[in-house]
């Protein structure tokens, strides 16, 4: 059987997250008794694109990998969390999370985590700030692209082959039809 925490080893963790460091502990403690520990061997899958949301994941040890379809979207490590708080619960993922190694995490349901957030608002600002790094991060990498795209589409140019249009920038324009 895997072995799991007890509540105070959960509370240490959930304390020693980003999202949830600045809330007092015995806050903590009532949402550690609260959430299920899961245990995934390398390959198995945590969700699948589709299936029911079942509210967020901390992970208390090991690397998952998030897919949509094939493409590889992003991995979270010790002492992150992953999930779609978005969607309500039983609500379908919009992508799915593989364990890519033996992975240890903590389930939290939506209602308990939203509960938290709205007695807690130091939660909600932790996220944003998750969230806003992460939306710097993904800019940062989209500006990267382009200029990859950017410097192909000129050295096709210059080789005198033309580029794809999605290459280009060139996108073709549509037409509304005329009523």
């Amino acid at each position: 059987m895997e072995s799991t925490l007890t509540i105070l080893e959960r509370t240490a963790f959930l304390k020693s997250t980003e999202v949830f460091s600045s809330i007092p502990t015995e806050v903590l403690a009532q949402i550690a008794a609260r959430g299920r520990e899961l245990h995934f061997d390398e390959g198995d899958v945590i969700f699948r694109e589709g299936e029911p949301n079942a509210g967020a994941y901390m992970v208390i040890e090991g690397l998952v990998e998030f897919r949509k379809g094939r493409a590889l979207e992003g991995v979270r490590g010790s002492g992150l969390g992953f999930g779609e708080l978005a969607l309500g619960e039983g609500e379908p993922h919009t992508f799915s999370a593989i364990a890519a190694q033996h992975t240890h995490v903590l389930n939290i349901s939506n209602e308990i985590f939203f509960d938290a957030m709205l007695d807690y608002p130091e939660i909600g600002v932790a996220m944003v700030r998750i969230l806003a790094g992460r939306l710097t991060e993904t800019a940062q990498r989209v500006h990267d692209l382009e200029g990859q795209i950017a410097h192909l589409a000129n050295t096709l140019r210059n080789a005198g082959v033309a580029a794809p249009m999605y290459v280009s920038g060139n996108y073709p324009r549509v037409t509304p039809p005329r009523e």
